[in-house]
Parts: C-alpha cells; structure tokens; sequence
C-alpha cells in the first residue's frame, strides 16, 4: 500500500510542477469569452508566513493559474507579516505602486487596516479567513471593505470538534496534546479551533475542566490538566516562530501523550512528535501528503488552494467598477466557506489530487468567469456566493463532472 501511495505521489507531484507550465485550452476547446477590460490592475496580497504551505499553495494558485488566465491582474506579495505595523506599512507601499485592493490571509487590526486603504481608495478583502462578529460588523459599513470568505466561527469549531472526535473514535488513548496556536493572542481561528476540541473532550469523557474552557483556549502559557479520566496539555504559539517552537517541543517532552492535536500546520514539531498519532487543522498541501502516507498524519481538516479563486472574482469585480452590485444591501458580504476531512492516506491523496491538478481546478477559469462582470454582464452577488459555497468535495467533483 505504501509503496502504491508514494508511486502516486510522485505522479501527483509531476502534474503540480506542470501546473505553471501553461493553461492553454486544446485547440478543440470552446472559445472564451473577452474581457471588456484589459487595464492591468495590480492586487496586494497579505500573508502571515511566505513558507506556509497553505500560503504556498494559494500563491501557486494565484500566480501561475490566475495570473496566467486572466492576465488582466498581476499579484505584488507581502513579505511574513509579523505585527500590525509590518501589515500597515506593506499596504501603504503597495497603495504607492499602485496597487488597487489588498486580498489579505490574516488581520491584526481589520478598522486600522480597512481605514488605511480607504485613505488610499484602495479595497480590502479578507480572501480566507475568520474574524470575530465584532470586527467584522465594525468595518461593515465601509465602500471600501469588500467583505470575508472562510469558515467563519461554527465551521472553525466544528474543525477542532471533528478531528477530536475521529481519535475518539480510533480509541487512540486518553492523553491529548493540543497545540493551540495563536488562539491566545486574538486568533479567532486558531481559538474556535481550539474550543471545539476542548468541549468535545468534556463532553466525551464527562468531565469538567476546573478553568472555563475559553480561559483554557486562551491560556498563554503551556498548561497540563490531569484529570481522572484523561490528560490534557495546551501549548500556545506560533510554532513556525523559534522561541514558540521551542517552548512547544519543551512542554511535549515533558509528558507522555497517545495523540497530538494542532490547530496550525505542524511544522518542525513533527520531529518531536515522531509516531504519535497526529491530526491538524491546515492545508491539502505536498508536505501533509507526505506524512499522511507515511503515517504519521491521520486525520486533515483543511482549506484547498483554489478555494480562494471566488474571493477573487468579486475583487476583479471591484477594481473593474463593479464594487457597489457586489454588495449585501450596502455591507460587506460574509461567504462560509468550509473545510475539506480526510480520513487516512488514499483520501487524503484523492482530495489532494483534485485541489492542485491544473486541468482539474476546482475553481478554473470557466467557473469563474461566469460570475466577473467583465466577462458575463449578467453576474451578480447570487452567483458569485452561490459559486463560493459549492466548495465541498462533492460539489467539486459534481462541477467537474458536468464540465468533462
């Protein structure tokens, strides 16, 4: 069986090092629509760290497929943004090289980042991500906030919840290691995320934690509860960051545990953790193809990389001067978007398989251009969340199908 899986990773691996090589549709392909607007328009992206491989991905998607395909757009990357001021500066460099709208994977401070754009009249759009109804709300209103695609605040804890439940299932033990990110330092992903694996938890064993589940999600410092019937360590921090890193390989050495879950890719602590049964909440990307068939990975919760093609279109929507029809009676729209489960290594290399193959985007060119106005004078809001929320592996694999 490994040897089967790892022979189809190396196929699948081929067709993603093709998919830069050119998108040209075959000569008996049907012919495409034109553009009424050919003006290149220049779109910031923000991100948290250039070697994420969820980020990776995304940039894949966005420069070789995007790019290629509408080459009336061309993307200018953010370095890893670190802090507020990292994001603030880069937006105010992009806006002076003109750079029209920012799709963006995380936010410090959504009013201070939405209020410098507006000063630059330049647009802003969460591209793939959660924030609290807080924050949102309190940008809504503004012309100049486009809106937020992602999970939103059930479907983020109804990540944690599932993949805590799939271990419970499998009988993996009683000893669980969280890896709760940066659920303590304001990220509402990473702490839905983390909340729906800690109430799973009280739930199934019928416990009660002696601190509030959302003092436990946000605890900021490594915390171990050792309770009759289960023990529970909570570890903090951006593990991609050396100093959190450490303190997390630290806390895990520390104890003895049957499973280890994280709310964030895993990145060095896969070292650590060796053969202990891992599950995570991150990406369909090579590395996790990797450990799942190796088996170190059993259980993905994650995003793909074309899932952020319609956060896209409604941003060419926008720059193209269409922002207004894009609209929820005049506020920003909010798209759910949800995650992709895998189940053990030939899921997991099916869905992965499907999310990176340039013939066989799951959001391709076609798709899209149905629902950009400067392609299809009759796209609308309707279409383009309805477009959106198709994003399931069966609706993918459903509009693949009918487009054969």
């Amino acid at each position: 069986m490994k040897r089967i899986l790892s022979l189809l990773l190396i196929l699948v691996l081929c067709l993603g090092l093709a998919a830069c090589a050119g998108t040209s549709a075959p000569p008996d392909a049907p012919q495409r629509p034109v553009p009424t607007d050919t003006t290149l328009h220049k779109i910031g992206v923000i991100v948290y760290n250039t070697g994420d491989e969820e980020v990776i991905g995304f940039r894949e998607y966005l420069q070789c497929y995007i790019e290629d395909n509408f080459p009336m757009v061309e993307f200018l990357y953010s370095d890893s943004i670190q802090n507020e001021e990292e994001e603030l500066s880069f937006i105010q460099s992009a806006c002076n090289q003109g750079v029209e709208g920012f799709m963006s994977f995380l936010s410090r401070d959504l009013r201070a980042e939405v209020a410098l754009c507006e000063q630059n009249r330049a647009y802003y759009l969460l591209a793939s991500g959660t924030v609290s109804d807080e924050d949102f709300d309190a940008v809504a209103d503004n012309p100049w906030f486009l809106g937020m695609f992602g999970p939103g605040q059930p479907f983020e804890f109804q990540a944690g919840a599932d993949m805590a439940r799939y271990f419970l299932r499998e009988q993996t033990g009683s000893r669980w290691f969280i890896l709760s990110g940066g659920a303590s330092l304001g990220n509402e992903m990473h702490y839905q995320r983390t909340m729906g694996i800690l109430d799973t938890l009280a739930t199934a064993y019928g416990v009660n934690f002696p601190q509030s589940r959302q003092e436990l999600a946000q605890t900021a410092e490594p915390l171990t509860l050792e309770l009759d019937k289960l023990t529970v360590t909570i570890c903090p921090g951006y593990i991609s960051r050396e100093a959190d890193l450490t303190a997390a390989m630290e806390a895990y050495a520390a104890g003895t545990y049957d499973v280890v879950l994280s709310v964030l890719p895993p990145a060095d602590m896969v070292s650590v953790i060796g053969k202990t049964p891992l599950g995570v909440v991150d990406s369909y990307n090579t590395r996790n193809l990797q450990l799942s068939t190796d088996g170190v990975l059993q259980f993905v919760v994650g995003k793909y990389s074309s899932m952020v093609g319609p956060s896209f279109a409604l941003m060419l929507n926008a720059l193209t001067g269409h922002a207004g029809e894009f609209r929820d009676r005049g506020r920003a729209i909010q798209v759910t978007q949800g995650f992709w489960n895998s189940e053990g290594p030939q899921d997991y290399l099916e869905k992965y398989a499907l999310s990176t193959s340039a013939a066989m985007s799951a959001y391709n060119f076609d798709d899209l251009s149905k629902v950009i106005c400067i392609y299809n004078p009759h796209a609308d809001l309707n279409a383009l969340v309805a477009l959106a929320e198709a994003c399931s592996y069966r609706a993918v694999q459903a509009r693949r199908s009918a487009n054969a």
